[in-house]
């Protein structure tokens, strides 16, 4: 891997427009450091899974999320936390892409979250490491990004503001290289 092209795939599980979640993808892409780049898919383009369909074949957009996850180096989740779990539209993009030759196998993954309480995303966050365990996908285990207090931190367009904030999510995005380096130096990405 070469340190020139590290891409990022950036996967918000919020549909919204203005979400918070979009923005920590849009803030992810501008203070990328030099030699990355991060660019984002809208998983609103994901149907519901549906096993009837799987068998016939994947619908479009779902080959061209496996194949984004496939050719770039590793993937941001951005993630709401909804009634203590993930969201919907990320349940069903995980239901599609763990299944069957998943490309998630042996991704480096790194976590996002915002929430207006204190706590973060902390307990969403915890059950994404779980699911992502049947990838099996190499979670990054620190730094954790837990974004509270966002209504102090985003705009009303879901921009992230908070320059403190903007550069912990700079030093993910190195953590997030380092831990796919280190990854390969083992020999553990495929």
């Amino acid at each position: 891997m070469s340190e020139k092209d590290f891409k990022i795939l950036g996967l918000a599980a919020s549909l919204r427009r203005a979400s918070i979640h979009r923005g920590i993808l849009r803030a992810a892409h501008e203070v990328c450091p030099e030699g990355m780049a991060c660019n984002s898919f809208d998983l609103g383009r994901i149907p519901f899974f549906n096993a009837d369909v799987e068998a016939k074949g994947d619908p479009e957009a779902v080959r061209e999320l496996k194949e984004k996850i496939r050719t770039y180096n590793a993937v941001l989740i951005a993630t709401p936390e909804y009634d203590y779990v993930i969201p919907g539209v990320l349940t069903t993009t995980l239901d599609w892409c763990l299944r069957r030759s998943s490309p998630f196998r042996h991704k480096p993954v790194g976590i996002a979250g915002a929430s207006p309480s204190g706590a973060g995303t902390v307990l969403g966050q915890m059950v994404l490491r779980q699911i992502l365990l049947h990838g099996p996908a190499y979670v990054m285990p620190e730094p954790r990004m837990l974004i509270p207090n966002a209504h102090q931190r985003f705009d009303e367009n879901g921009d992230l503001t908070d320059r403190e904030t903007r550069q912990s999510l700079r030093r993910l995005l190195e953590a997030l290289r380092e831990w796919s380096a280190s990854l390969e130096r083992a020999g553990l990405l495929v």
